[in-house]
Order: structure tokens, then C-alpha cells, then sequence
């Protein structure tokens, strides 16, 4: 009896002392847990910024140039990695695809990583991303070299993978945003539970009957089979109720937001959308946008939000897949951001004629910007006359042929 005796006191000391956090606000119980990063991604706030960050990456090309010894560049597809970082990574993947899972990668797990598949003379011929729920970063305590274990049997060094790190502290193993927004995402999980318990218990009824006295069984019966028959439904809606007895009806309305479930769910979305750094408006959530915020908003969604993203594996392509003798030839990576660049066709029109006007672009820049191809003669630049120094005469240009043709007419010889 006193092993029970003691069970109870140490069960009855934990609830005082979980009783006493709560009270003072050190620990607040929630009404959802969070079992699963694959729970979390079922929260349609963290669904779609993750989507808008994914979709976005893979549909920017990547392409392999070289540096010429002018400063220009020109594309190759000399070092053998074009085909795969570009077309096609591995037997079951697109380039898109593989890109997009790499990002999904990041944003859930904080690392992408991918395996380097090899031909049987050791050359790379294709990359394969693992789930990054298999995989366990250590060190080896004797070199001190990264060990990536894969479902707690196979280890694999840096050189068997490619690594993309998210937003990291040590620079080497990257942050979970599930993780690190964990509390913003378990909140926002209570909302849509609430939000779901708030219609599917019943929490609305559009009004009730109110009657002075007591009704009798029969009566109250006869009552609900009438209600339920004439009175409800899609096909009776508009039908004028006759009541008796001195039935009275009184509606009821129940707003939602009076329990501010709308305004949370909206401050929810937009933390969360401030853990991923993603404008309100991708996720559909347009109460203070406008077409000209909007515009501006996607700019700095390119610059500030994918930007990064495009530098840090652009930078993980050129020092982990490209080899020293390639970087030493001049051989690069780089994303082309001009598909998210790109305006409106008036905006578009504008910036061109500028170029062309001030002759930093020919009709073959444009054209090539515009995905077409180059025309004869389209290599021209154009230079503005008036480009001189402040308080010098505009030069005249002479037209010896004109002249000339003037004074024959002068002369009377035409």
C-alpha cells in the first residue's frame, strides 16, 4: 500500500506544480501538438510559403559559362555537369523537380543533400536528393571530417555528396524553419482545430424558438418533425414560418470574429510568413495590397527572399561540383534571374528603349533578353550627340554629300 501511497503523491505533486506554472504563466498547455514536421506542413500558411519558395527556384534555369580573357563570358557545356544540373540530375527527375525537392529540403530540414551518383570509373553522372528525415550529421572524432549517416547504417563523405546548407550559425549545418517556428506553427494549428470544433459541433444555429409556458412531449415533437420538414433546407429558404401556441423566433447570429478566430488566423499567416520572409500576397493574403505595392513587394521578394537562395547554391555548385582546375579556367554557375526580373510589357518596352537610346544595348541585347534570335546588322550601338562636356558647343556634323549636291544645284550642273 505504500508503494500506491507514494505513486499518488508523486502524481498529486505534478499537478500542483503544473497548476502553478499555468497560473503563472510559465507554461501554457496547447490544445494541438505538433508529432511531425510532416503535421506541420499540413498548415496551409507554411504549405504555401514553402510552395512559393520552391516553385519559384525551379523555375529559373541554371547555366555553366566561362570567363574570356576580355571580361566577356560565353556558355559551354564543357565540364560534363551542364546536362544534369540543367536537364536532367537523374534517371527519375527533371531538372525541376530535382530543384524543387532540394528546396523543400531546405525549408523543412534546414540542408538539402544529395547523393552524387558514379559511373563504375568513378565519374559523377547524376544527383539523387535524400530525405532529410534519414539523414545524421557527425563528425568522425579521429579527422574531423563531416559524416553524413543515411538510416543509421550507411555513412558517406562530403566528397560522395552535395550539400546545400540553409540559414546556419556554424556555416556547415543548416536551421529548420519548422523548427525554429515551431511555436507560431503548433498556434496556428489551434486555430484551425478551434476553427473546425467552432462548425463541426454545432457552435452556430441561426435562431430559436422561445415559448412562455411548457410544452408537452407531443406538442414539442410535432413541433421539431414540422420545423425539420417545412422550414429547412435549400428549398424551403424564404418560406414565411406560422407559429403557435405563442411560439416566438428569434435569430441568432454568431460571428467568428467576436471570438477574433479571423484576426488570429491573420496574424498567424503573417508570422509565419515572416519566418520564410515571403510578401503577404503570395499566400492569397490581400487585405492591404494594392496593384502598385504588389509590384514592388514581388521586386523585393526577388531581391531579398529568393536572391540568397540563388547566391548560396550557386556558390555550392561552383566549390563542390566544379573541381579546382575548372574554376582555375574560368568555368562558373550561375542562375539566369532575368525570367523573374522581367515586368510588364510597358515596363519592359521603357527600360529597352533607354538602353538602345543611351547605347548600352543593341538590337541583338534586346532580342537575346527577349529569347530571340539575332538579326544582321543588330550589333550596332547607338551613341546620344548631345553626350558632351557642360559648356562646350554642340559639334555639327557634316554631310559632305549633301553639300556637295547643294552647291551642284547652285551651279546649275544638275
Amino acid at each position: 500500500m505504500k508503494i500506491f501511497s507514494n505513486i499518488k503523491n508523486y502524481i498529486v505533486n505534478r499537478f500542483d506544480e503544473f497548476i502553478r506554472k499555468y497560473l503563472a504563466g510559465e507554461e501554457v498547455p496547447t490544445v494541438s501538438k505538433i508529432s511531425s514536421d510532416d503535421n506541420m506542413l499540413k498548415y496551409s500558411a507554411i504549405f504555401a510559403c514553402f510552395r512559393v519558395l520552391a516553385e519559384t527556384f525551379a523555375s529559373v534555369p541554371v547555366f555553366e559559362y566561362r570567363k574570356l580573357k576580355n571580361g566577356d563570358r560565353e556558355h559551354t557545356n564543357e565540364t560534363g555537369l551542364y546536362d544534369m544540373l540543367h536537364y536532367e540530375p537523374n534517371e527519375e527527375m527533371s531538372a525541376y523537380n530535382f530543384w524543387e525537392a532540394m528546396i523543400y529540403q531546405i525549408c523543412s530540414g534546414g540542408n538539402a543533400v544529395a547523393l552524387r551518383l558514379k559511373s563504375k570509373s568513378g565519374q559523377m553522372v547524376g544527383l539523387y536528393p535524400f530525405q532529410y528525415q534519414e539523414l545524421e550529421f557527425k563528425r568522425d572524432k579521429e579527422t574531423r571530417k563531416l559524416i553524413y549517416r543515411w538510416n543509421n547504417e550507411t555513412d558517406y563523405l562530403r566528397k560522395d555528396v552535395f550539400h546545400i546548407p540553409g540559414p546556419s550559425i556554424n556555416g556547415v549545418i543548416g536551421m529548420s524553419i519548422l523548427e525554429y517556428a515551431r511555436g507560431a506553427l503548433s498556434l496556428g494549428q489551434i486555430y484551425e482545430t478551434f476553427s473546425q470544433n467552432f462548425y463541426k459541433n454545432g457552435a452556430i444555429t441561426s435562431g430559436m424558438f422561445k415559448h412562455p409556458g411548457h410544452l408537452e412531449d407531443n406538442a414539442y415533437k410535432r413541433l421539431k418533425a414540422e420545423i425539420k420538414e417545412n422550414y429547412t433546407g435549400v428549398k424551403n429558404a424564404g418560406i414565411p414560418m406560422l407559429l403557435e401556441h405563442g411560439l416566438e423566433y428569434q435569430g441568432i447570429t454568431i460571428n467568428p470574429v467576436d471570438a477574433q478566430l479571423i484576426e488570429n488566423k491573420k496574424l498567424q499567416i503573417e508570422d509565419i510568413c515572416r519566418f520564410c520572409r515571403v510578401p503577404l500576397h503570395l499566400v492569397q493574403n490581400l487585405d492591404k495590397a494594392t496593384n502598385n505595392n504588389i509590384e514592388h513587394q514581388s521586386l523585393e521578394f526577388v531581391m531579398y527572399t529568393m536572391l540568397p537562395y540563388f547566391k548560396k547554391i550557386e556558390e555550392c555548385i561552383n566549390t563542390q561540383l566544379l573541381t579546382s582546375t575548372h574554376r582555375e579556367r574560368g568555368y562558373y554557375y550561375e542562375f539566369n534571374l532575368n525570367t523573374l526580373l522581367r515586368g510588364d510589357s510597358k515596363s519592359m518596352a521603357e527600360a529597352f528603349a533607354t538602353g538602345r537610346q543611351w547605347g548600352w544595348l543593341s538590337v541583338n541585347d534586346i532580342r537575346k533578353l527577349l529569347n530571340m534570335n539575332k538579326i544582321d546588322n543588330g550589333d550596332i550601338y547607338l551613341q546620344p550627340m548631345n553626350m558632351i562636356e557642360a559648356g562646350e558647343e554642340l559639334p555639327v556634323k557634316k554631310d559632305n554629300k549633301m553639300i556637295e549636291d547643294i552647291q551642284a544645284l547652285i551651279e546649275g550642273r544638275n
